[in-house]
């Protein structure tokens, strides 16, 4: 293994965001393929993988093209490695213990926010306690990791943290005046889309996988149409 593919496989399996340079590339069959790290990227590979428009297939190819300036040939293991970046590096699956907890729920089975439902209050959240301006700062200036750790470590008084805890909180045995209220601003903030990428594009690689196999079947069946004896 050469060096360079020594020093991505070490930084899959355990990256510092302080001491380490954070990756912009990634190791698909033992050769390293660029990626495209910023922010903007995944923000824009979650919004359209949320889109009802694009049909499963469309969303694959539109996934690989977002992320690799060169696709990889071994495309299954290049989402592999897209999900191991858009969760940062992490492991996709959370334990059950975390399930119910806001921090957590973020890139969990049912997510607790929106790039797009929820964006007047990430950008407003970024701009008072980092000063950062989401829609001026340079692509180059803010990794996605940064942009996870950041949008993690907002403090649980932020109008964005609150509606995430919103979303996901529990009404179980809280007494009624207060289980109205919390059901009250869970239905005004309501998703229209709860599900996780994680499960969205598990859900687009079986239905592309599936319809391949269909498509197969059907070849193979026309081509034993067409050598049965007395066709012409």
């Amino acid at each position: 293994m050469r060096k360079s593919q020594k020093n991505t496989a070490a930084r899959e399996l355990n990256t510092n965001i302080i001491l380490d340079r954070l990756p912009e590339s990634v190791e698909v069959r033992g050769k390293e393929y660029k990626i495209y790290s910023d922010f903007r990227t995944s923000i824009l590979f979650e919004t359209m993988m949320r889109s009802r428009e694009l049909r499963p297939h469309e969303k694959i190819r539109q996934m690989l093209q977002i992320y690799y300036p060169v696709i990889p040939p071994d495309r299954e293991e290049a989402v592999k490695k897209i999900l191991w970046f858009y969760a940062g590096g992490k492991e996709t699956k959370q334990k059950k213990e975390e399930k119910n907890r806001t921090r957590k729920s973020f890139r969990k089975n049912q997510t607790a926010y929106s790039f797009e439902q929820d964006a007047p209050y990430i950008y407003a959240a970024f701009r008072k306690e980092y000063g950062i301006n989401l829609q001026k700062i340079k692509n180059e200036e803010l990794h996605w990791w940064e942009f996870l750790a950041l949008f993690d470590s907002l403090p649980d008084d932020s109008k964005i943290m609150k509606i995430m805890y919103w979303r996901t909180c529990s009404t179980s045995g809280l007494p009624r005046k207060e289980m109205e209220r919390l059901n009250e601003l869970k239905e005004r903030y309501k998703l229209v889309d709860e599900e996780s990428i994680e499960e969205k594009i598990s859900l687009e690689l079986r239905n592309q996988k599936m319809q391949e196999y269909v498509r197969k079947r059907y070849e193979e069946v026309g081509m034993c149409e067409q050598e049965k004896p007395g066709r012409n």
